[in-house]
């Protein structure tokens, strides 16, 4: 099967992210295979605890119950009510394996949870379920056929909501015809597929900027349904920037104008900006971003706060991140929200295992969990 893979491209000190030698091809390696065949690694231990707060400040802490639930990932996306008192609810646990899951992205729905993920092997759009969030399912293909317009092997970062009685899947891909990333969508009478891609061409292809790349949808109280994206701009010299929009009600196109965000001028965030999620937090709404390079222990979760999901924003975590490597895990990045069983909350990211960052060097980008807790009305995490 690795002949049928693109080949990988080392690290640069201009990375640029839209060629066929672009990071994320890296994914396709022989490892992604290896796991996509059914074959497991070895478990990590789990060694550090550390909490992070909204300037990014850390210190070793047990995780702390969740009194305030802001909400991102449920099948009917809105605000989440309070969290069932008791006793601290069991964390969840990634697939033993340690298989291969970036940018992770988890939708709960009729009483399951299902991971979406960034191609891996010959899954365009890796899709495996969990009743508890602990146990989990082999992974199998939810976007098994690409659009006409979209070169395989380069499936990156999807997003998954509902709307009335459809799903929608939305992914960035190859577009062949201008040489950038573009953001596509599909739909489906069911969450874990197979979604069907409209032929239409991509919803979002800001070729100008770079391409538009790692869609993430958004459902606000009122039931208006939002984007948000990157607008890939390092693949061509330039910031990267993230923006939002709203969508039609149907959930199919566009409406209205694009709306920059925020972009990358923190120092951690170099060479770039990605990967954006949009939580509503009581009357205000954080985005949770990746900044610096992917295949790298630089790699980190930071977040802003906006007034609407269309802005204005402003960056908090610009001195340091908020999720950053520790002793078990470097790199950590793809972060999104979910609620657990016991309406706890969980932020969901994956990382790379310390001494193998990179597929070149044998690793994968795992999994993980730490507790989601928002005094004051902004995140902080623990694990």
């Amino acid at each position: 099967m690795s002949a049928l893979l693109p080949a990988r491209a080392p690290i640069t000190s201009s990375p640029a992210r839209s060629t066929p030698l672009h990071r994320r091809a890296a994914r396709l390696g022989i490892a992604a295979v290896v796991v996509a065949a059914g074959l497991g690694w070895p478990v990590p231990s789990e060694s550090a605890s550390m909490i992070a707060g909204p300037h990014g400040t850390t210190s070793n802490r047990a995780a702390m119950p969740v009194a305030e639930l802001p909400h991102e990932s449920e099948a009917d996306p809105r605000r989440a009510p309070p969290t069932v008192p008791g006793s601290q609810p069991l964390a969840p646990a990634p697939p033993p394996d340690r298989r291969d899951a970036p940018d992770p992205f988890i939708l709960h729905d009729n009483g399951r949870y299902l991971l979406y993920s960034t191609q891996v092997g010959l899954h365009n759009v890796p899709v495996t379920t969990s009743p508890d969030l602990r146990h989990w399912s082999p992974p199998a293909d939810a976007l098994p056929q690409l659009p006409a317009w979209a070169a395989w092997g380069r499936t990156w970062a999807p997003g998954v909501t509902q709307l009335a009685d459809r799903y929608l899947l939305y992914f960035a891909a190859h577009h062949q015809s201008s040489g950038r990333q573009c953001t596509g969508v599909a739909t489906s009478a069911d969450a874990d597929g197979p979604f069907v891609a409209q032929p239409t061409g991509p919803i979002v292809c800001q070729t100008r900027l770079g391409g538009s790349i790692d869609p993430h949808p958004f459902i606000d109280a009122d039931g208006t349904p939002f984007l948000v994206w990157k607008a890939d701009g390092n693949a061509i010299g330039l910031p990267s920037t993230l923006f939002g929009q709203r969508l039609r009600p149907d959930g199919l196109a566009l409406a209205d104008q694009p709306v920059p965000l925020v972009s990358s001028d923190a120092p951690w965030e170099q060479p770039l900006i990605e990967n954006p999620a949009l939580v509503a937090a009581g009357r205000s709404y954080v985005l949770l971003y990746s900044g610096g390079w992917w295949e790298s222990a630089g790699y980190a979760v930071g977040y802003a706060t906006c007034n609407t999901p269309l802005g204005p924003c402003t960056k908090i975590t610009v001195d340091r991140p908020l999720l950053a490597s520790a002793s078990d895990q470097a790199g950590p990045g793809g972060a999104c929200v979910i609620t657990g069983p016991a309406r706890d909350q969980w932020l969901a990211y994956h990382a790379w295992t310390p001494g193998a960052i990179g597929y070149d060097n044998g690793g994968t980008r795992s999994l993980r969990f730490a507790s989601l807790t928002w005094p004051n009305g902004q995140p902080a995490i623990s694990r």
